[in-house]
């Protein structure tokens, strides 16, 4: 316990230390925005899971995009900063990082934690400045021979299996509450699966009957996952926009389950698991989270929003999305994830919604 106490006092010390470092040396809070300029300097964006996974790859396409959008076109590196289950790079902006503006988190996950008020996020976590987010679809990918698609699912009751990495995870709880409403009594979930590649070879091989696999995954790598005939998508998630669960584009020929919940199951809709269910998929559309440290100045904050956004309505950088297959994403200013967050909060406080994502958990690991 005393070790413990003394690692959590020196925590606190070091960000006091680089507080005051950043307040004696760093920008002034009261610059004013056009005094913003990062010419001729290196900024880097924090990614908080391995090189080559989704948020990494996500993070690396629209980096070039953010520096032209940056004030004075800075140069700009991705970085990883991978372990704990993400929580090692967003401790080490929470520790070790200055707030000068000079250093981005590009963290995936951190909103539905937060607005689960879940435990295994670092402290402060809540409290850093999140300036813009990025939508994440997720795609469901099931064996042509297995009987599965948009019209069999409801009702469906022969056991099939959902490969997942956890049983708490999004994409989990999400198709749990999706199977109960429409009566797909065989949903099984396996999970432990670590990569969407394994997940995907699972299926094919007959392991398992559905894969989980995000909007870039799928959509840069659909005609080798499609191609032979032996996969086919079995629907999305969608994203969530403009208050409701839309198909995303590039991928408006694939169903999206709300839908497909709202005709088998009507009734159910407003259910607790259909709040929660809804507050995931708004969770969801701040996956991918642009994060910044406690203090940096807000024209440092406002500078980084304002590139992010625009490199995500940049239309080279939707070219490029287009040309290797990736739909394109939806995108997030620091008021709307205010907004999403707080109205996810909201529902994952309510006891009977707490319930039915415990009993969806419990369901899971059967």
């Amino acid at each position: 316990m005393e070790e413990m106490m003394m690692s959590r006092g020196m925590r606190i010390w070091t960000r006091t230390a680089i507080a005051l470092t950043a307040f004696i040396a760093g920008p002034s809070v009261s610059m004013a925005a056009d005094e913003v300029n990062f010419e001729g300097k290196t900024v880097e964006i924090l990614v908080n899971y391995a090189a080559g996974g989704g948020t990494d790859t996500a993070a690396r396409l629209v980096a070039p995009y953010i520096a032209k959008h940056l004030p004075g076109e800075p140069t700009i590196i991705v970085k990883n900063r991978a372990g704990a289950g993400g929580n090692a790079g967003i401790q080490y902006l929470i520790d070790s990082v200055a707030p000068d503006g000079l250093v981005i988190g590009y963290f995936s996950g951190t909103k539905l934690y937060i607005a689960r008020d879940d435990d295994r996020l670092p402290e402060g976590a809540a409290d850093l400045h999140y300036v813009a987010a990025r939508s994440v679809n997720h795609v469901l990918v099931t064996g042509v021979e297995t009987g599965l698609n948009s019209e069999t699912l409801a009702g469906f009751t022969d056991r099939f299996f959902l490969t997942a990495n956890a049983p708490d995870n999004a994409q989990a709880l999400r198709m749990r509450f999706l199977s109960d409403a429409i009566g797909a009594d065989g949903f099984r979930l396996v999970s432990g699966y670590k990569t969407q590649g394994r997940m995907v070879s699972a299926v094919r091989a007959k392991e398992a009957d559905i894969a989980i696999t995000n909007d870039s995954f799928f959509g840069s790598n659909r005609d080798a996952i499609t191609g032979d005939d032996v996969i086919m998508p079995l629907g999305q998630m969608g994203e969530f926009v403009g208050g409701k669960i839309v198909p995303q584009k590039g991928l408006e020929d694939i169903p999206v389950f709300d839908q497909i919940w709202r005709k088998a199951s009507p009734e159910t809709v407003g259910s607790p698991a259909y709040k929660s269910w809804e507050a995931i998929h708004m969770a969801m559309a701040m996956q991918h989270v642009f994060t910044l440290p406690v203090g940096t100045p807000e024209p440092y904050q406002n500078a980084w929003e304002s590139a992010v956004l625009s490199a995500y309505s940049d239309p080279d950088y939707i070219l490029q999305l287009v040309e290797i297959g990736v739909p394109v994403p939806s995108a997030v200013s620091s008021d709307e994830i205010a907004a999403l967050t707080a109205k996810t909060t909201a529902v994952f406080r309510d006891q009977e919604v707490r319930k039915a994502v415990e009993n969806a958990v419990t369901k899971n690991m059967e």
